[in-house]
């Protein structure tokens, strides 16, 4: 019996009237638009309680000369889209979600902060769900940082965990700690040895991290605790995560964003490098044991 489902997706970077498509055509932002309302259908055909989106929801930060005027129109509209998802939507930042000009995130928190932050905590069916905000920096950085008042509040969501006897997923956009495939600093918080820190006392709770940022599918293990890394919508393999927790396991699977065209177009760009976005059949669809199942 599945207690409840919840989907994660993340790297939709929309991009109202975009006037190319980047990364030589991988990235569809062309497309952007159409792949964030298939991507609503789909989400609203699997009927989760919840979904959480993992960051760079439009395309803001630095690399995509997108205008102040345009930022904030695609702001807006990606709001309107995650208002058509029958369920809840919890939303962090990522590096693109920054403004373009003044790399300050104040839109972006107007419009899908909780209590004017980027970071949040909820329980559902007794998991602790804590969603980080990596984007504590001046600008965007490509790598992010997690200050210190924030790695405190992390610290007692997970002391909350241990007293309450709950079990934990924990959210970022850029990866929480490196793996030996992802050792630059641009793949993760620039502070990622103080997370861990954090993190290591407490790994009996943590059942995973999740975050994108990488444009590929991985999963993998650092310390004992388990991170997987998930595709981007705007570019090949298009890909989100659909996760259903049972009393003894979460089964995680990948689903395709429905539009053959549009993946066609950018799985056309550089073929030899596909299977190495794609990932392993294990980095796809796994599960995860609980505790009690232990």
């Amino acid at each position: 019996m599945t207690l409840f489902k919840f989907a994660f997706i993340t790297d939709t970077h929309l991009y109202l009237n975009a006037p190319q498509n980047f990364s030589s055509g991988l990235q569809q932002q062309k497309n952007s638009l159409l792949l964030y309302e298939k991507l609503v259908e789909q989400l609203n055909a699997f009927t989760p309680d919840f979904v959480i989106h993992g960051g760079d929801i439009v395309c803001g930060g630095n690399s995509f000369d997108m205008s102040a005027e345009g930022y904030e129109a695609t702001l807006d509209k990606a709001q309107q889209l995650g208002q058509q998802i029958n369920a809840p939507c919890y939303y962090i930042p990522g590096n693109h979600d920054l403004h373009p000009e003044t790399g300050v995130k104040d839109s972006y928190l107007a419009r899908f902060g909780i209590n004017g932050m980027g970071s949040t905590c909820f329980i559902h069916e007794d998991i602790r769900f804590i969603l980080l905000d990596s984007q504590e920096v001046p600008e965007d950085l490509t790598h992010g940082y997690i200050s210190t008042n924030q790695l405190a509040w992390v610290e007692r969501e997970l002391k909350r965990a241990r007293d309450y006897d709950q079990e934990v997923f924990i959210f970022s956009h850029q990866l929480p700690f490196p793996s030996v495939e992802f050792q630059g600093i641009g793949s993760r918080v620039a502070n990622s040895a103080e997370l861990l820190e954090v993190m290591t006392p407490f790994d009996r709770q943590i059942l995973a991290f999740f975050c994108g940022h990488l444009h590929l599918n991985r999963v993998f293990r650092e310390q004992g605790m388990l991170c997987v890394v998930s595709s981007g919508i705007i570019c090949y393999p298009m890909m989100w995560r659909q996760v259903l927790v049972y009393p003894d396991r979460i089964d995680v699977r990948c689903e395709t964003v429905d539009l053959p065209d549009v993946l066609a177009a950018s799985e056309a760009v550089a073929p030899d490098n596909n299977p190495y976005l794609l990932g392993r059949d294990r980095d796809l669809n796994f599960s995860i044991q609980r505790r009690d199942s232990l």
